[in-house]
């Protein structure tokens, strides 16, 4: 993971080294204060907020961990606008369990106290074209999540664990999805803001994924505006995972699920 994290810092440091004529450059980068919401795993024969010990679903005791995210936005001329984003999102938890539990292909049957995760972050490359309107503008395209963490289980005094990441015969699982956004920027005296919303989304019958947030962002008055503006941005969102059977014909039946996380998110943007 640390890779990523490392290639997603170099990607939000480009903007600030260079920029171009008819090129616009955004990036921002903030920490998300999750909280998970509900989450079963395996035909929910796992409930990662519950505490049974030894019946289904098996508990595991999880609460959702504040993370790292990063983004970056080229904006081109005829050419659709390229975005990245990197998201840690990421839920962990410990029980005494008593049973078997199985996911991703592997099973284990535990007699301990059991260290758990689910890693949710993902990797997102936005594809997008932009209509400007009167004080706003919208954006719509297409979004490829590659799903870069997986699900772990180990016992904390025997050799027993799971390590089931999110994989499809050894490559990463990439869902692609629809994207949509708007941003508004409010004629206040004296105050550079702007209010925007982003959705994304995969509504495909027993899979789907609804990501969304809403966002204010405020700019700093500075003499550098001309060249590139600084700010800090603000918000929510609230990210729902469902994995059926299947997924676009590929074989999902390991990986069934069905996760939602919420909660704020602070940050801070320079755009260009």
């Amino acid at each position: 993971m640390k890779i990523w994290i490392a290639a997603a810092t170099a990607t939000l440091a480009a903007p600030m080294a260079w920029s171009a004529p008819l090129i616009d450059l955004t990036g921002s980068v903030g920490y998300s204060f999750n909280s998970l919401n509900e989450g079963t795993l395996a035909n929910n024969s796992i409930d990662l907020k519950g505490s049974n010990a030894t019946t289904e679903p098996v508990g595991l005791k999880q609460e959702a961990e504040n993370g790292l995210y990063a983004y970056a936005k080229i904006g081109l001329p005829v050419l659709p606008d390229i975005g990245l984003k990197y998201e840690s999102l990421v839920s962990s938890g410990t029980n005494e369990l008593l049973t078997t539990i199985s996911y991703g292909g592997e099973s284990e049957t535990f007699s301990d106290d059991v260290d758990s995760e689910l890693d949710m972050s993902y990797l997102d490359i936005s594809l997008t074209y932009g209509f400007p309107l009167p004080l706003s503008t919208v954006d719509f395209g297409l979004n490829f999540r590659s799903m870069i963490g997986g699900f772990t289980a180990e016992a904390q005094n025997a050799d027993q664990s799971i390590d089931a990441p999110f994989e499809i015969e050894g490559a990463p699982l990439i869902v692609p999805m629809l994207y949509l956004s708007g941003s508004f920027a409010p004629p206040i005296p004296s105050a550079d803001v702007l209010l925007s919303g982003e959705l994304k989304t995969l509504p495909l019958g027993d899979t789907g994924i609804t990501d969304w947030n809403l966002k204010a962002t405020y700019f700093a008055p500075l003499p550098t505006n001309a060249l590139g503006k600084l700010g800090v941005e603000g918000g929510y969102r609230n990210y729902s995972l469902k994995i059926g059977d299947s997924t676009l014909g590929a074989d999902t039946e390991d990986f069934v699920s069905d996760v939602s996380y919420s909660g704020f998110f602070l940050g801070a943007t320079v755009q260009f």
